[in-house]
């Protein structure tokens, strides 16, 4: 997982819901909304309705690796929070705090370290990682502003496991794809791993600025900065972008402005709290 900063995160909690106002004008529905369309699909009729009153979050510290993130259990508490879900935070880390967490009945435990941020169903056992949360929820975002992306083609920048995540997601709804990447030897190997109908959705080997130039649908998965330049995006570009830092210089950003997806864990944490939930 990409390790965030303390800058990134220390004031979501304060401006949460400001995020869900410029999500809902963009997409058309809240983080709640947004979260709850990647997850209701899978759901059979008869399911119990999803119910995150019901089922405290336990957010655990984890000083392993390069430590905690000041602000970072501050920010997924405020999440779950904001989602309904009743949540606090362990007052010890690590092990002792996974003992807390069951001792205070908690239903699931939030927890990350510098290779895995995981949302812990304590109850089922099911496990749901940010990668593939992330990028369903992003891809769900892509397809709201949009208006559906099945059928039309999108840029996927960034080929890392956000970005390999992102790829399944995108193609399950039926986009074709294109594949770019700083190691373009990661096209190629993506490429390969895909089925053969998915292949035909595919394209590879074309420059950064060839594919910005084919469409306006952009996934940004990258882990670069400031590298599209806005007199690269075409004028109705529409970007859906989880990689940190962001991909867009900033005369880009401006330019999209209203058609910009991009935050460092709101829409991955809902996702992945209500998958773990369902």
């Amino acid at each position: 997982m990409t390790r965030l900063t303390a800058e990134q995160v220390l004031d979501i909690p304060g401006k949460i819901k400001e995020f869900d106002r410029q999500l809902l004008k963009k997409t058309g529905c809240s983080l709640k909304e947004l979260a709850l369309d990647v997850v209701a699909p899978a759901l059979t009729p008869a399911a119990v309705p999803l119910n995150p009153a019901a089922c405290p979050v336990a957010i655990i510290p984890i000083t392993a690796g390069a430590g905690t993130i000041k602000g970072f259990s501050e920010a997924l508490c405020a999440v779950a929070a904001y989602l309904g879900f009743p949540a606090f935070i362990t007052k010890v880390s690590d092990v002792a705090g996974l003992a807390r967490a069951y001792q205070g009945n908690a239903s699931i435990a939030l927890m990350a370290d510098d290779y895995l941020y995981a949302a812990i169903n304590l109850k089922t056992r099911r496990v749901v990682g940010n990668d593939e949360a992330t990028a369903k929820g992003y891809t769900a975002a892509l397809g709201k502003m949009a208006g559906g992306i099945a059928g039309k083609e999108v840029l996927l920048i960034g080929l890392g496991p956000l970005g390999v995540a992102a790829a399944q997601a995108l193609l399950q709804e039926g986009a074709g794809l294109i594949f770019y990447d700083l190691v373009r030897e990661k096209e190629a190997a993506l490429f390969k791993s895909c089925t053969g109908e998915e292949q035909q959705r595919i394209t590879i080997g074309l420059s950064l600025e060839q594919a910005l130039a084919r469409t306006c649908l952009i996934y940004d998965a990258s882990s670069g900065s400031a590298f599209i330049p806005a007199a690269w995006l075409p004028a109705s570009a529409i970007v859906s972008a989880p990689g940190l830092p962001l991909g867009l210089d900033s005369m880009a950003a401006q330019k999209v402005a209203d058609r910009l997806i991009h935050e460092p864990l709101q829409i991955g944490t809902a996702v992945m709290l209500f998958q773990a939930l369902s």
